[in-house]
């Protein structure tokens, strides 16, 4: 049986960005047929790394790192950024509520300009935005 520790992680910054009127969220992937921009696009890592700031005495890992990796998409990059600002609006400095846990506040790690994608079969643009927060229990 599954302690949904992970879920639980991934799903705290998931519901943040859905809570947000302003943004379309899609976890994982789009579907298809592909909506029309802006929407987001996020991948969420749950990471219990080793040698971690909360490595308990006795070796074992309590450290969780939780990194949400967000495709901004608009259709212009004014759009992109746009979606970029709700997201950030969003995540940056709230502090999760974890069970049993201490959660630092997430911050952002990394921001990237808009660039041209035309995977989907007409021109988007892609901002991607990188946030994570650890806990410790």
């Amino acid at each position: 049986m599954s302690d949904q520790l992970d879920e639980t992680h991934a799903q705290v910054g998931l519901a943040a960005l859905a809570a947000n009127p302003m943004l379309v969220v899609f976890d994982g992937v789009v579907p298809n047929p592909t909506p029309d921009p802006p929407y987001l696009l996020a991948y969420t890592r749950v990471e219990w790394p080793r040698d971690g700031i909360g490595t308990a005495i006795n070796g074992t890992q309590v450290t969780i790192t939780t990194t949400y990796t967000l495709h901004c998409v608009g259709l212009t990059a004014a759009a992109a950024r746009a979606v970029q600002m709700q997201a950030r609006s969003s995540l940056l400095n709230l502090r999760p509520v974890i069970a049993g846990r201490n959660c630092s506040p997430i911050k952002q790690v990394d921001a990237q300009d808009p660039n041209r994608d035309e995977t989907t079969g007409r021109l988007v643009m892609d901002a991607v935005s990188i946030y994570d927060f650890v806990s410790v229990g």
